[in-house]
């Protein structure tokens, strides 16, 4: 036994230095390191005292609440009978609910199916009645948080796939979609869009009606303001003179992007520049320098070839005067004037 213990304490040694981890989400079957046990304890299995624990809740991105499972199908109180499926199989398999637990990720070794939508929310009942006997009266607001009996559901959508981390906020109908990443105090407006494969954040924020399409990094330092329209696989930067070796966290600079201005695809933002309302940068473009309101920019570097209205339409001048749906425009000093219909 002293042989088995000496194995364990190698191991964890390791798990303890691990840098990468690998991304979880609730409902996933996750073979973790989870140990040489004492007693009725749950034991690991096999040379890295692996076992599959069952994700309950992600409360960061360094640590989940689960519960291990055993592949013998128990009843009783202290057991949940589960399914979950993997390549298309489906495998049955017990929830042993007086071992749930708090595990960091670094214990994560891989992930391997999810359990049904219909058994996780029995599970989470099951367990949730269990630890609310009337001897645990006490733990009852702890644990209604932990399972969202009192919370109020999210009123965005974010994809299974995506991951959101704590102290977010996220307007109503806003949608984040494929494998996108929303970083901790991030501000998200209402009614926004985000494609597949973004990051966002942390200490973001990002207005009203944005478009962000797939394949985009809104940095710390960037403000995006309502109604603006980020084109794919477009570039944000955050610092003016990068070194992989040379921490430059405090030397961040601004970038202001204002309201309703359109940013092609693959253009390239140099970070301190404000790119101003309406205007729209064409695709490919670099921008290393201050944009005016309505200025239509193309090139690299980019430079002003004309003016676009609030409909995003080239204007086309008479006299210096122009109009489209939205305003008429007048030309005065190589600046543009605007009044809105």
């Amino acid at each position: 036994m002293g042989d088995i213990f000496n194995n364990w304490c190698e191991i964890k040694k390791d798990i303890t230095k691990k840098q990468k981890t690998i991304g979880i989400k609730e409902r996933s079957i996750v073979f973790v390191n989870i140990g040489q046990n004492v007693g009725y304890e749950q034991n690991g299995k096999g040379d890295e005292f692996l076992r599959p624990v069952v994700v309950l809740k992600v409360f960061s991105k360094n640590l989940f609440f689960g519960i291990p499972l055993t592949s013998q199908i128990k009843e009783g109180n202290f057991f949940k009978v589960i399914t979950f499926s993997h390549k298309n199989k489906e495998y049955k398999s017990t929830a042993i609910l007086v071992q749930a637990k708090t595990f960091d990720i670094k214990r994560c070794k891989y992930t391997k199916g999810m359990i049904k939508k219909s058994d996780f929310e029995e599970l989470k009942e099951s367990f949730y009645k269990l630890t609310l006997s009337k001897e645990r009266e006490p733990r009852r607001e702890i644990m209604e948080k932990l399972y969202n009996k009192n919370e109020k559901k999210s009123n965005y959508f974010a994809h299974e796939s995506s991951y959101i981390d704590d102290n977010v906020e996220i307007g109503e109908n806003t949608k984040i979609w494929h494998f996108s990443h929303i970083l901790s105090n991030t501000k998200i407006g209402k009614n926004c869009s985000f494609g597949q494969n973004c990051v966002v954040g942390p200490n973001v924020k990002v207005g009203n009606g944005v478009k962000v399409q797939n394949n985009i990094s809104i940095y710390e330092g960037v403000e995006v303001e309502d109604d603006v329209f980020l084109g794919p696989s477009m570039v944000f930067t955050n610092v003016i003179n990068p070194r992989a070796f040379i921490v430059r966290r405090d030397e961040f600079k601004k970038t202001l992007l204002k309201k309703g201005c359109s940013i092609g695809a693959n253009v390239t933002i140099v970070c301190g520049v404000t790119i101003g309302e309406y205007a729209l940068i064409g695709s490919g473009a670099v921008v290393n320098k201050d944009v005016k309101p309505y200025a239509l920019m193309v090139g690299v570097p980019a430079r002003q070839i004309g003016w676009v209205g609030i409909s995003g339409n080239t204007l086309k001048f008479i006299d210096n005067k122009a109009e489209d749906e939205f305003a008429y425009y007048e030309l005065e000093n190589e600046n543009l004037k605007v009044i809105k219909k």
